[in-house]
């Protein structure tokens, strides 16, 4: 049974996370740890603790000790970031070709295909669901206990990233096209894992990560640069 305190550091972490992750707080927001720990009822510890947790997560910088500036989304942060996804997703695709059951694939591939079916499924928030259960499932069948828990110590950072891409390609212009190419890109992954090709699998991951981080830094960058 776990203690109070952990308990509390554990909660506590967790929703500072998906406060930062869904836009709480904004990028570059300087806020004390009072501060935190006032928003969520609770002591100065466990929020230094977690602040120091989501340092190691690419969420915030610690600021002496007593408050945290939230890391921001520049293209700078987007590429660094998804430059590591992109090697960690081809390798984690590469290895899962061999190593992921026939059933497994044919299930996800369906849950694609039907959605591709409906009207507006590529535009839906189901597609930002089953594509973080692709990409989970393919890292957690790909037999290298590295790869899966360096996936998994960078996913917080990726799911930032993530919602931000949702929010700004489903209010585009392009929100279909842009859409439908994740989709297409999906597809692509799971035809290669599905024919057992390796290096096609490695080859797709990569480069649906690729796309994606161009066309969210090309909408960051009309974004920023639009007249108020």
């Amino acid at each position: 049974m776990k203690k109070k305190s952990e308990t509390v550091r554990t909660s506590t972490y967790e929703s500072l996370k998906g406060e930062i992750i869904d836009g709480s707080y904004s990028p570059g927001e300087l806020v004390r740890i009072s501060e935190f720990a006032r928003d969520l009822g609770v002591s100065r510890t466990p929020v230094r603790d977690a602040l120091y947790a989501l340092e190691r997560d690419f969420l915030v910088d610690m600021l002496d000790g007593h408050g945290a500036v939230i890391r921001p989304l520049n293209n700078d942060e987007i590429q660094n970031i998804n430059q590591l996804r992109e090697i960690i997703d081809g390798l984690a695709a590469r290895l899962s070709a061999k190593l992921m059951p026939d059933e497994t694939i044919a299930n996800l591939r369906a849950k694609f295909e039907k959605m591709m079916e409906e009207e507006g499924g590529a535009e839906s928030e189901l597609h930002s669901v089953l594509s973080q259960e692709l990409h989970r499932t393919i890292t957690d069948h790909c037999g290298n206990w590295v790869v899966q828990a360096q996936w998994k110590h960078l996913n917080t950072a990726f799911m930032r990233l993530k919602q931000m891409g949702w929010k700004y390609w489903l209010g585009s212009d392009e929100r279909r096209s842009l859409s439908l190419s994740r989709l297409h890109e999906h597809l692509e992954i799971l035809d290669a894992l599905q024919s057992r090709d390796a290096a096609r699998a490695e080859e797709a991951a990569r480069y649906h990560v690729s796309r994606a981080t161009n066309d969210l830094m090309k909408l960051n960058l009309t974004l920023r640069e639009a007249p108020r």
